[in-house]
């Protein structure tokens, strides 16, 4: 008996060394990705500042980027996750009592770059999506934020716990965009039209990949379902205006928009909705399994 015991504590202690290496090997590895520095020229690129511009970056940021749903609806930041094992995440305070001190550079490259002001990753911050946006957007976004007024708000730096670490390591949480974006990529302007084109770019600003995939077959998000005609080929038009403005289904069935932003995604014009829509229909089914 006291050998079995000995033999059972040996293998356990074993177990425990080997787990304890596993997360000491993924914390190595995925902090240095955390702390590492990059190096992106400056922009160009300026805050426009005349009123038709900072209109359209105000539409930009409601109803394209749907900003307010990481960083609130007054824009001064807020908790979206708590919880350690995961991670404590807080979209940061983006009117003037906390960007107020960046320049349009450093907020370029967080946008198109997703890095802070010091050169290194910003977590979740979805700019594999406005990597994409034309430089005219960008500077109307810009101009946009730079007139929001002061929110005084403190708010955690983020923490990613080891759940969060393990999924992003093998490529199953965008942790890191920095690390996914081709930051060589050109950057025209859009003109704004019904047409499938334009509704690509808008899909893409939009961040809709985040949750339905890079082919929007709902690959990666269990509730982000396929967008391609294999799954929309029975829909029409006016059941697409009434999912994105009103939030429901061919079926009567809600959309939750927890998971679904369509009370943002309601406030596009009836032409981007209707690009956005061509766009869809273009898109090849995805295979069934």
């Amino acid at each position: 008996m006291s050998r079995w015991i000995r033999w059972t504590g040996l293998v356990l202690a074993g177990l425990a060394l080997l787990v304890a290496f596993a997360v000491a090997a993924l914390y190595f590895v995925t902090t240095r990705h955390i702390r590492e520095v990059y190096s992106f020229p400056d922009s160009p690129v300026r805050a426009a500042a005349d009123p038709a511009s900072v209109d359209r970056g105000r539409h930009l940021v409601e109803a394209i980027g749907k900003c307010q749903e990481c960083h609130g609806a007054d824009m001064g930041g807020k908790m979206w996750v708590d919880a350690p094992a995961f991670g404590r995440l807080a979209g940061s305070n983006l009117t003037s009592a906390g960007i107020g001190a960046l320049t349009d550079a450093d907020l370029e490259r967080a946008l198109r770059h997703g890095v802070g002001r010091d050169r290194r990753p910003l977590v979740f911050m979805p700019s594999e999506a406005f990597a994409a946006m034309g430089d005219e957007d960008l500077a109307a976004l810009l101009g946009y934020l730079r007139t929001l007024p002061p929110v005084d708000r403190e708010l955690p730096e983020p923490t990613v716990g080891p759940v969060g670490r393990a999924l992003y390591l093998p490529g199953n949480l965008p942790l890191l965009p920095v690390r996914l974006i081709d930051h060589g990529a050109a950057h025209p302007d859009r003109v704004a039209s019904v047409t499938a084109e334009y509704g690509e770019y808008l899909a893409t600003i939009g961040g809709c990949r985040g949750c339905h995939g890079l082919a929007l077959a709902g690959d990666a998000n269990p509730d982000a379902p396929d967008l391609t005609v294999g799954r929309l080929g029975d829909w029409t038009e006016q059941d697409f205006f009434t999912a994105l403005r009103r939030g429901k289904r061919p079926d009567g069935s809600v959309i939750d928009p927890e998971t679904m932003p369509w009370v943002r995604s309601g406030l596009m014009t009836d032409d981007e909705i209707r690009a956005v829509w061509m766009y869809m229909r273009a898109l090849p089914a995805a295979p069934r399994e």
